[in-house]
């Protein structure tokens, strides 16, 4: 005699059919509630950029003056609620636009880090420098990088900041005059 299936075991077979499963609707439920969390972080001016209803825009302004963990909690979950309500791609497009610029900026300090320590660890990595920066002084990274590598901490410490200063200009200023010959 066949087996009676229960409730769970229907939607998971019926998945391979094209069914989608109650666990494929509480990940794209929490997807909805993490977006409205994400929303949490923006201004009040920003959040009115978006277009958002206003019972929505309530909500998050609302969250915004709760003190409580659990009544926090609620409300972000009611701020989920509302947006598995509306199309949420061009709200989760819309803020990973307003991201991006920080993104690159943090992308940009990494490679600053890396070509500090990859200069400190070996000189030789000056000239890959000057190959990608070819406005870089040679003589000023060098002295720089020797000075990184001198075992007085001080003067250590203060030539590795001033290394990483100087290639932070160099990055900045090309990724700068990239952008405005992309503009014209």
């Amino acid at each position: 005699m066949a087996r009676k299936k229960n409730n769970h075991e229907t939607d998971v077979e019926m998945d391979n059919d094209g069914i989608i499963s109650k666990s494929q609707l509480k990940r794209e439920a929490q997807a909805l509630t993490d977006l409205g969390s994400k929303l949490l972080t923006l201004s009040a001016e920003k959040l009115n950029s978006f277009d958002l209803p206003d019972n929505l825009l309530d909500a998050l302004k609302a969250a915004k003056n709760i003190k409580k963990h659990g009544a926090l909690k609620r409300q972000k979950l009611y701020i989920g609620k509302l947006l598995r309500g509306l199309d949420a791609k061009p709200i989760e497009a819309q803020y990973e636009i307003l991201q991006s610029p920080h993104k690159e900026d943090v992308k940009q300090f990494h490679d600053v880090e890396n070509w500090r320590d990859s200069i400190i660890e070996d000189s030789a990595n000056i000239n890959a420098l000057l190959a990608k920066f070819p406005m870089a002084q040679r003589q000023s990274l060098i002295k720089m990088q020797r000075d990184s590598v001198n075992t007085n901490p001080q003067i250590s410490i203060r030539a590795k900041r001033k290394l990483f200063l100087y290639i932070k200009e160099l990055v900045f200023t090309h990724v700068k005059q990239n952008d405005q010959d992309d503009f014209l």
